[in-house]
């Protein structure tokens, strides 16, 4: 005979048996609760055909997937960062006709790794949505991400300032595009 998951008894040998057994046989139920047997048929249940059920997997519900319908969409930038919050001028990108709105936004609803990313004049995105998720139904859902661009690195800005020198040489030695004093 097999068992359940055993109580823990630090006292007891490695013989111990638990407390709930479970048969190596489960036999099939009788027809309303009946303790006998047999039937009103007179048939007993080993000679009941049992339909065969096929096995139906479950298919594996990803939490990760599901898909979002977006209800509202803002894009903002941070003007200040005050401790816990920030505020931010959000423009409509749902219904471009409404003017720009002036909102503090906790930094709890911006996840953990973003949070490095509240500075002034940072850009992010807010949306407000439903995410239908397979298997668990529906809920609403209020999504800040940041904008992650990366700057010009400082070989960039030293070529740029290269070719800006050169063509600041190029118009002062070019007598047709300086005026003449």
């Amino acid at each position: 005979m097999t068992t359940a998951v055993p109580k823990y008894k630090p006292d007891a040998s490695e013989n111990y048996i638990p407390d709930y057994p479970i048969p190596d046989i489960l036999k099939h139920p009788t027809s309303e609760g009946s303790t006998s047997d047999e039937d009103d048929s007179g048939l007993t249940a080993s000679d009941k055909k049992i339909p065969d059920v096929p096995i139906k997997l479950i298919p594996f519900l990803d939490p990760l997937k599901g898909r979002f319908k977006m209800i509202q969409q803002w894009e903002g930038r941070v003007v200040e960062t005050r401790g816990a919050e920030f505020t931010a001028i959000i423009t409509d990108k749902t219904n471009p006709d409404f003017e720009d709105q002036f909102v503090t936004v906790d930094t709890e609803d911006i996840t953990p790794n973003e949070v490095s990313l509240i500075e002034p004049g940072a850009v992010f995105y807010w949306s407000i949505g439903f995410f239908d998720y397979p298997g668990r139904g529906r809920s609403r859902e209020s999504r800040i991400r940041f904008r992650r661009l990366m700057g010009p690195s400082k070989a960039d800005i030293a070529r740029s300032e290269m070719i800006g020198k050169e063509f600041a040489e190029f118009f002062k030695s070019n007598s047709t595009c300086s005026p003449e004093l």
